[in-house]
């Protein structure tokens, strides 16, 4: 055969002897049953009032297709994330919390929202736990792990960056909240540290829904040396209880040293790809 090489023969020997294997869970087979009985229930809620009354089975709550799956996509979700090393079910965990793939739904219509191509090209390449494809870190000569590139001390400027927009764009939105005097890093009270962000409401708390308060901004790596080393207790490998954890270590380790200031003091804490702890989602 015209192009047949050796490398194709020993390609096609080896789909042979070891054929591709179906999951266990076919979408099709698993998710139609439920899609028919859904659709079947909410078709006779809809001709109820035309057939005959007598023909039909006594009304009931109409369960919907998504939540008959909720057991099947539970499961799903659980075994893949028991087969992956902690790191990278943590990097599941943190993509699919609400700000890590808002990004994915985002109509940049401004500027400002408008990723570059190397952006694009990060995230998906966390997205999909696709590893560094060389063994070395070529900004800083470190071995490569899952993650390495958000730790690199050679891209600390990137981490600033984040920090720096983040507290921008949080500043702002608080700013346009009519009644409200926003600073950014106020100088604390006999001292010369200070908070990322100070709010004084004018008009008071319940015409403007804030509270006069300061936040401190943190911005964290879940593959930092401090995250890869938090752990739950014996028999918990739950990757969002383990994240919540060490996110919530750095809210206390804020409170514990923050400025003096005679406002109320409110840690805010998100991880590099976009994941809030407990009282940051309250705040």
């Amino acid at each position: 055969m015209t192009g047949y090489t050796r490398k194709d023969r020993l390609s096609f020997e080896a789909k042979k002897n070891y054929p591709l294997r179906k999951a266990p869970n076919s979408s099709h087979k698993t998710i139609a049953p439920h899609a028919y009985t859904a659709a079947s229930e909410a078709a006779d809620a809809i001709l109820a009032p035309i057939l005959t009354p007598a023909s039909l089975p006594a009304r009931t709550q109409l369960i919907t297709q998504h939540q008959r799956c909720q057991e099947i996509f539970a499961g799903n979700r659980e075994a893949m994330l028991g087969s992956l090393s902690p790191e990278r079910a943590k990097a599941i965990v943190e993509a699919s919390s609400k700000l890590g793939r808002v990004w994915l739904t985002t109509i940049p219509f401004q500027p400002s929202l408008r990723l570059t191509d190397f952006e694009v090209a990060a995230a998906l390449q966390l997205r999909t736990l696709t590893g560094e494809s060389e063994a070395r870190c070529t900004s800083c000569g470190e071995g490569n792990f899952f993650g390495h590139p958000e730790v690199c001390l050679q891209r600390i400027l990137w981490r600033v960056a984040r920090h720096e927009g983040a507290k921008r764009i949080i500043g702002q939105a608080l700013a346009s909240t009519p009644g409200t005097r926003v600073r950014l890093e106020p100088l604390g009270h006999q001292t010369s540290r200070r908070n990322d962000i100070q709010t004084i409401t004018l008009l008071g708390s319940q015409a403007t829904g804030l509270a006069n308060a300061e936040y401190d901004l943190t911005v964290v790596s879940l593959t930092s040396k401090d995250a890869r080393a938090t752990c739950l207790p014996s028999q918990d490998t739950d990757p969002s209880r383990l994240v919540n954890k060490y996110l919530d270590s750095v809210a206390e380790h804020k409170v514990r040293h923050r400025p003096h200031s005679n406002l109320p003091f409110h840690p805010i804490v998100f991880s590099l790809g976009g994941m809030m702890n407990g009282s940051t989602t309250k705040l």
